[in-house]
């Protein structure tokens, strides 16, 4: 089979994980796999690929505008001959249904975050749930993303979580202390990462020896930097940039703590759940609330509540037994997010759509 992978680019996001490890697992397979993107920081992808999968970035591709994109992926369409197509993302997945008009090839489109918060243009929204009903099939990671769909897509909609299995190169060293927390992302107001920052100077008058560690790129690294020096909070917190490898920030904390506005199903959240890393999370829309049983594997807090996020974070670091009780249970989304378990049910959607 010929299956063609359509994201964004190949950076150290979310979705860009989720890609590497299906394309990989259908190489594995026997499959001939495209995987396409419109950006590659640093001329390599953050996430590693079998020699066996192309990856393929369009000339012009980076800083092209929507209508040269959807030309791109219509040609890679015509270039590969695909089976079936896998889309990843709001816009991504517009013009790749837009693209695959006329061509016969089923397009099996997943959407990876809340388009309903996303600082997008309302015409993208408006223009998935017009061309939705032209998809295979839909993959989202929660009901709750599901019941966002048109009703006369639901039904034919799949949820599927992401896949997330302890990191076998960086495995959880907690301190006894309990004074590192970690943050991991984009530098982005979805993240909230200027929330942390300020329920991070009530924790350090609490607690003097916590320190923050905050791994990501974007937009708002400026405006955090201003914010941790106007608080005072430059010996505490630290902006280091992308971790230098997947997962290695989980060797380096005792907390995770993930203040986001809105979500889709945040990958980093399940990583630590799955390894044995207390997490503290907003109860935003969509994922946090799938992954954490409250007190046990990790607590939630209001969206957009930096004393109620302090409150949360000084109460787990000054008590370790809560914290070991936490990290003992990562059973709770290790079964459930296994690989081969979420990676079957991949399989199952794109046999299905290539049947149909």
């Amino acid at each position: 089979m010929k299956i063609l992978i359509i994201q964004g680019g190949f950076g150290a996001g979310g979705a860009e994980k989720v890609v590497a490890m299906i394309a990989a697992h259908r190489a594995q397979l026997g499959d001939e796999v495209t995987v396409m993107g419109f950006d590659m920081p640093g001329g390599r992808s953050y996430f590693p690929y079998p020699e066996t999968v192309r990856l393929l970035l369009p000339d012009g591709a980076k800083g092209s505008n929507p209508l040269a994109r959807l030309w791109m992926i219509r040609r890679a369409i015509r270039a590969t001959q695909p089976d079936v197509v896998l889309s990843f993302l709001t816009k991504v997945n517009v013009l790749s249904l837009a693209a695959a008009i006329g061509t016969g090839v089923p397009v099996v489109i997943s959407e990876r975050n809340n388009p309903r918060a996303q600082n997008a243009h309302p015409i993208w929204r408006h223009a998935q749930n017009l061309l939705v009903r032209r998809a295979a099939s839909a993959v989202m990671q929660t009901a709750r993303a599901r019941a966002d769909l048109p009703n006369s897509v639901q039904a034919t909609a799949k949820v599927i979580p992401n896949p997330c299995a302890p990191n076998p190169d960086h495995a959880v060293q907690a301190k006894p202390d309990g004074t590192r927390l970690v943050a991991v992302g984009r530098l982005d107001k979805q993240k909230g990462f200027d929330v942390l920052l300020n329920a991070m100077a009530q924790i350090t008058a609490a607690l003097p020896d916590a320190t923050l560690t905050i791994h990501g790129e974007g937009p708002e690294r400026v405006a955090l930097e201003a914010l941790r020096d106007k608080l005072n909070l430059k010996d505490q917190v630290a902006l280091p940039g992308s971790s230098p490898t997947p997962g290695a920030w989980l060797s380096d904390a005792d907390l995770l703590v993930m203040p986001s506005r809105f979500e889709g199903f945040p990958n980093v959240l399940a990583e630590a759940t799955v390894s044995g890393l207390p997490a503290i999370s907003t109860d935003c829309d969509f994922g946090p609330r799938e992954m954490i049983v409250e007190g046990e594997n990790g607590l939630l807090v209001p969206v957009d509540d930096a004393p109620a996020l302090a409150d949360a974070v000084i109460r787990v670091m000054q008590d370790p037994a809560l914290r070991a009780h936490m990290a003992g249970n990562a059973a709770i989304n290790r079964d459930r997010l296994a690989p081969a378990r979420i990676l079957a049910e991949w399989d199952q959607v794109i046999g299905k759509a290539t049947r149909t």
